[in-house]
């Protein structure tokens, strides 16, 4: 089991359960929780910056999917499983280079997230929501003329590119708006 520092823990199915009053959480963990976070068991948050208009068209409900880009640099969005021992890497360049060269290899692996924390610019008082993610989905990017995966290579490594697409549900809270 996954065990949360918000009193709270999630069985093997997934079930949230209470934890014993006895547990204690050091104030300087709970300090920095937004206020809503505080009632439900821990989420795990993707943080990401946006201009002010993608903001509002997220909280009117005209943008309903938030895409990044996908670097070989960038951990947040993806890690790397090694097909041979099944052991998960944040980065490529951590995972043997014998799992990449075995016949099961290695696959891409989309990480998890429940919200995602919007921030508008980097402002100390600048609006901000959580938005529940109600999925998501890795789509290579193709040149449109040919229609081919785009590929490049970095350090010496051929990668597709590739975009992660977040299917954003309801704001869960909002904060400065």
């Amino acid at each position: 089991c996954r065990t949360c520092p918000l009193l709270h823990r999630t069985d093997i199915c997934g079930v949230v359960q209470r934890l014993p009053r006895r547990v204690s959480v050091p104030q300087a963990q709970v300090r920095f929780l937004p206020p809503l976070l505080m009632k439900f068991t821990a989420m795990k948050i993707l943080t990401l910056i946006i201009k002010q208009k993608w903001f509002d068209a997220i909280l009117s409900g005209e943008k309903t999917v938030e895409t990044r880009e996908v670097r070989p640099t960038n951990t947040k969005y993806i890690s790397y499983r090694d097909n041979n021992t099944g052991k998960v890497y944040k980065k490529d360049s951590d995972v043997p280079e014998s799992a990449w060269d075995s016949e099961k290899g290695v696959d891409t692996v989309i990480n998890h997230y429940d919200a995602i924390q919007f921030w508008v610019g980097y402002e100390k008082n600048r609006p901000g929501a959580l938005v529940e993610v109600k999925g998501v989905e890795l789509v290579d990017v193709c040149d449109e003329e040919t229609k081919e995966p785009i590929v490049y290579e970095h350090n010496g490594n051929e990668y597709t590119m590739t975009e992660i697409d977040y299917h954003l549900g309801k704001v869960i809270e909002k904060m400065n708006c």
